[in-house]
């Protein structure tokens, strides 16, 4: 008699790749019918109208740190953005010597333009978390309290992230004397540690924006998933993103002045981080909240509200689309006359009109 545990039946195997396969096809009719990519494109938009104040508000944290930062790891970070953004040229060592000189005033500034300008980025993102979630939005001033406290959390965690490509130079310089900087792979191994610290902030930062932005609550069973997806997706993305601007983007943006070309460069880098973002929502919506797709997409949903769902004729007339108002006119015309001959007018004019 043979023991043990039994290999599961072919029909068992089927079965589980069916399932699979359904929850993946309801989980992609759900992504595409809240129009994450074209919502993307809109972040992508927000996030480059919101960068200026955040990132004055970012660099100026990042000056005073530069003013205490070893010019090793400083040239570390300095390569490490270039790598990122290769249009930059010589305008981030421009940029870093000034920062040193300018930090108090750039933190003044900041203080007033990021409270504004950049939380309205996160108001946006409101929006389109309250289709993905399938929630009302909130009121204003819970709207910009929300806004206001995911920028501070913002500007806290992006420049531990920008500076986690340093570490690597901070350790070297901290361990040049000792037995652990001679070690074979020592190098190998501080570029990993660089990509996990990066890996955990980025984590934190997915994880306070999908916990705090929805008008839903979330806890962190409901959050978790999405944000482990999303971090570890940023990170493959900020390893391949530099090779997608060298064999794709250089020829484009070589033919375009430098500014103008970093401006396309950001442009693109911001929507995959978009899809990036919202695809971590919609995890979250999809799997431990367990909201399904909606009947239809937008469009056609707003078409189904405006056009077939109204119970006035009034209302039809104000919201249809005109052919179906055409059409509807003839509808609403021909039971005026059925009722004008079953004798349901008053008025003999009127129904004489009619007839």
């Amino acid at each position: 008699m043979e023991s043990g545990i039994q290999p599961p039946s072919p029909s068992a195997v089927y079965l589980t790749v069916k399932q699979a396969a359904q929850t993946l096809q309801a989980f992609f009719n759900k992504f595409n019918n809240d129009w994450v990519m074209g919502f993307a494109s809109a972040l992508a938009f927000n996030l480059i109208t919101a960068i200026l104040p955040m990132l004055i508000a970012i660099v100026a944290i990042v000056g005073f740190t530069l003013q205490s930062l070893d010019p090793l790891a400083e040239q570390q970070l300095i390569t490490h953005l270039q790598s990122i953004f290769p249009a930059s040229g010589n305008f981030l060592s421009i940029a870093f010597a000034s920062l040193k000189r300018n930090a108090g005033i750039l933190t003044a500034i900041a203080i007033l333009l990021a409270l504004f300008g950049g939380s309205r980025l996160f108001v946006s993102m409101e929006g389109y978390f309250d289709i993905i979630y399938h929630t009302r939005t909130r009121s204003i001033i819970k709207q910009n309290i929300m806004a206001i406290i995911m920028l501070l959390i913002f500007i806290v965690l992006a420049a531990p992230m920008l500076f986690a490509a340093s570490i690597p130079a901070l350790l070297q310089v901290i361990l040049q004397d000792t037995v652990l900087n001679q070690l074979p792979g020592s190098g190998f191994f501080f570029g990993l540690l660089s990509i996990l610290v990066s890996l955990c902030i980025s984590w934190v930062l997915f994880e306070a924006i999908y916990i705090v932005v929805p008008n839903q609550h979330m806890s962190f069973r409901d959050s978790w998933l999405g944000a482990v997806v999303a971090a570890v997706l940023l990170q493959l993305y900020l390893l391949l993103f530099p090779l997608y601007v060298a064999h794709f983007l250089v020829s484009y943006t070589d033919k375009i002045a430098g500014t103008t070309g970093l401006l396309v460069i950001l442009l693109f880098f911001f929507y995959y981080f978009a899809v990036i973002l919202l695809l971590g929502a919609e995890i979250n919506a999809f799997f431990a909240k367990g909201i399904k797709a909606t009947p239809d997409n937008l469009a056609a949903m707003v078409h189904n509200l405006t056009s077939h769902l109204p119970t006035t004729e009034k209302d039809m007339h104000e919201q249809a689309t005109p052919s179906h108002k055409q059409q509807n006119q003839r509808i609403y015309a021909r039971r005026a006359r059925q009722r004008a001959k079953k004798g349901s007018f008053r008025s003999p004019i009127l129904k004489r009109r009619l007839l």
